[in-house]
């Protein structure tokens, strides 16, 4: 009896020596594991996402028309909507990028595709630089202000395009209508094409400017960000090219260098990504001397412009409560001076958001 309980005994000593050795063994992978984790986690720690390095790589493709980009670096840190916000910044930085037509990103590729073959990209890119260089020799001088430079930059697209009215018909656009090439060698585009072309001619004058991606009376909508002086000012080359009614091809300066404030009344946009717009000094009426701000000082120029028998009278109508009835003022200054100027048609166009009276007369 005493020999079995020495041999259950000895047995139960073993069986614990196994199961502590085994345990510690346990313990030391546990350990092991959580040191090999830490190293892992460390070196990932190291590596550090560049978003400069990411941006390039991305805008140096899409310059190019390629249709691969690779970060093998960062393929285990970058998720699918960085690479896709940094995507959308370099199509709008850049308006030389055309005809990018969305992408897909996996397990660090991304994959882009395009409306065009990268040759037709390439050809493109060519003949809007030369259409750029061409600007700046025939139109632009050491002289000129800042403004006039822009002011400038502004006319000429406005003169030189029309807006495709396809998308009104609700016909398919073409991919060019989308782009600087479509506005600066087509002559035809859509907001975006503007905002593209405006950017892409100021960078090649220096004037720093940006494409603001938003909404205008409720449709999706493009236009510009203008740096004067320290001070932004919202330009919207689409709306001061308006189409109208007989086919005439007009400018207008409605959104023509306008603060937040000012434009907000027709457009919105997701402010914080963008520099506020405080400027007022180069608005186009403030700086050319075109507000009113009562009824008699609108009337006296109506009756300058009439008795030195101008063809147009443009104003801007500010803090005025009292009513004005435009016919009657305009027939009745053509009445008093009947004798020294035939006043024989007359016509007139209001923008009532921003109080913008634009008068043609014909004698």
């Amino acid at each position: 009896m005493k020999r079995l309980i020495k041999i259950l005994l000895v047995e139960i000593i073993i069986i614990g020596l196994i199961f502590s050795y085994f345990l510690l063994k346990e313990n030391d992978f546990i350990a092991s594991e959580n040191t090999l984790s830490k190293i892992i986690y460390d070196k990932v720690e190291e590596v550090t996402i560049d978003k400069a390095e990411i941006y390039s790589k991305i805008e140096g493709a899409l310059l190019q028309g390629e249709t691969e980009v690779e970060f093998k670096d960062f393929s285990l840190l970058l998720k699918a909507d960085e690479i896709f916000n940094i995507l959308d910044s370099v199509v709008y930085e850049n308006p030389k990028i055309m005809y990018y037509n969305g992408a897909e990103y996996r397990l660090g590729k991304l994959t882009i595709n395009y409306s065009k073959p990268k040759e037709e990209i390439k050809d493109h890119q060519n003949e809007i630089e030369k259409i750029r260089d061409n600007f700046i020799t025939e139109y632009i001088s050491d002289e000129m202000t800042d403004y006039d430079k822009v002011l400038t930059t502004h006319d000429y697209i406005v003169n030189n395009c029309r807006y495709d009215t396809k998308v009104l018909e609700g016909k398919p656009l073409p991919p060019e209508s989308y782009t600087a090439y479509g506005v600066l060698k087509l002559g035809l585009g859509v907001c975006e094409g503007y905002a593209k072309a405006m950017k892409f001619l100021l960078d090649g004058i220096g004037i720093e400017s940006m494409i603001v991606i938003g909404q205008s009376k409720g449709e999706n909508h493009a236009w510009n960000l203008v740096k004067l002086d320290d001070e932004y000012y919202h330009i919207d080359a689409t709306w001061n090219d308006p189409i109208t009614d007989d086919g005439r091809d007009i400018i207008r300066y409605n959104f023509f260098n306008l603060n937040d404030q000012e434009i907000s009344r027709t457009h919105s946009w997701i402010r914080e990504n963008y520099p506020s717009a405080n400027g007022r000094k180069y608005n186009y009426f403030v700086y050319n001397n075109l507000v009113v701000s009562s009824k008699n000082e609108l009337e006296h120029r109506i009756r300058k412009a009439i008795l030195n028998r101008e063809k147009s009278l443009l104003v801007k109508i500010e803090n005025i409560d009292e009513k004005i009835y435009l016919n009657d003022m305009v027939e009745s200054i053509a009445y008093e001076n009947f004798n020294r100027v035939k006043l024989r048609r007359y016509s007139f166009t209001v923008d009532k958001e921003h109080g913008i009276i634009y008068f043609e007369f014909i004698y």
